[in-house]
């Protein structure tokens, strides 16, 4: 888990509790949507990592914004200005939207395999998964060949490493005793 999912979490925390007791649930994800393509585009990108002071900023943000965002998003991007935290904010968004999932009653699972897996596969996957979890499955689905072989699954801190790159790392450690 990363630095900025660390300090991404109270964020995102607060602005779903927020949506959940307004009923505005979809409206901020919405809001996030676009202000996460906002603060990634190119040319706001640049004007972001100036030197401008954290007022100016988000009043310059505000203005662009428009009427896209209301004002409790207007004062996420005030404090977000405030303590230069714009950098973090697809963490915000990705971290709201797993809050959504699991209040679904989804459970989202991270899985990453060394190669394309089939249909029937991530099939086989997600049923053991609900049951163990007793929980629907909602999947993150990476590729990433430097596992060599197998799956990595995680569920937010809790990691099932079934890569070969882990039995060999095992291997390793054992005959360096």
């Amino acid at each position: 888990m990363s630095s900025f999912d660390t300090i991404a979490r109270p964020y995102a925390k607060a602005i779903f509790e927020l949506a959940v007791e307004n009923k505005s649930i979809e409206k901020w994800k919405k809001m996030l949507i676009f202000i996460n393509e906002m603060v990634f585009s190119k040319k706001i990108e640049k004007f972001l990592s100036g030197s401008l002071s954290p007022s100016y900023l988000s009043s310059c943000f505000i203005f662009i914004a428009g009427d896209q965002i209301n004002d409790h998003a207007r004062n996420l991007i005030k404090l977000l200005a405030k303590n230069q935290r714009f950098r973090i904010f697809n963490n915000i968004l990705q971290q709201f939207l797993k809050l959504e999932t699991s209040y679904q009653g989804n459970t989202i699972i991270e899985l990453t395999s060394a190669y394309s897996l089939q249909k029937s596969e991530i099939i086989d996957i997600r049923c053991v998964l609900q049951k163990a979890f007793l929980s629907k499955i909602k999947f993150i689905y990476k590729i990433d060949q430097e596992i060599l072989d197998g799956i990595v699954i995680k569920k937010n801190d809790m990691v099932f490493d079934y890569s070969v790159r882990s039995y060999l790392k095992q291997l390793s450690e054992v005959l360096n005793f």
